[in-house]
């Protein structure tokens, strides 16, 4: 189960967000939301959890609950893997977990946003049961709204 994270954390979370997201940058031609941020800030709101080592995550999610409705959904900002470790299953580990804890917090579902341009990450979280709620078409970029609803326990 992944580590709660707290602000002694950042430093080998701002490397991981950057070797995670590093090869988004060519195929969006864009900067990801993910690293276009200060995440000193995101303390205070969401909610940080690492896999693996501290210093070396292998995982990281971010969830943000204060985003949808209360007793809505849980929102992912953030749930990446590290390189070397994607088609290992630990990218479903990590939606386990986030299901998991939206369900702890009392929530119906599980939404996020991706980048239309990211096909092979869409189908991924389609497998997984989301559904594409809407496209959102920004100055720089579309972005994909997607929600699973989860069962309550």
């Amino acid at each position: 189960m992944p580590l709660r994270a707290t602000l002694a954390d950042l430093e080998p979370i701002l490397a991981f967000q950057e070797r995670a997201y590093h090869e988004n940058r060519a195929i969006k031609g864009v900067e990801p939301l993910p690293l276009s941020v200060d995440y000193t800030g995101l303390f205070d709101t969401m909610e940080f959890w690492i896999e693996g080592p501290r210093d070396n995550p292998e995982g990281v999610v971010i969830l943000d609950p204060t985003h949808e409705p209360p007793g809505d959904a849980l929102f992912i900002w953030s749930i990446a893997t590290a390189p070397d470790q994607r088609g290992k299953g630990l990218g479903n580990k990590l939606l386990d977990f986030v299901e998991r804890r939206a369900r702890a917090l009392n929530r119906r579902a599980v939404t996020l946003v991706t980048n239309s341009r990211l096909p092979e990450r869409i189908d991924w979280y389609l497998r997984h049961d989301f559904v594409i709620m809407r496209h959102e078409t920004l100055t720089d970029r579309i972005i994909v709204h997607m929600r699973k609803n989860i069962a309550s326990d």
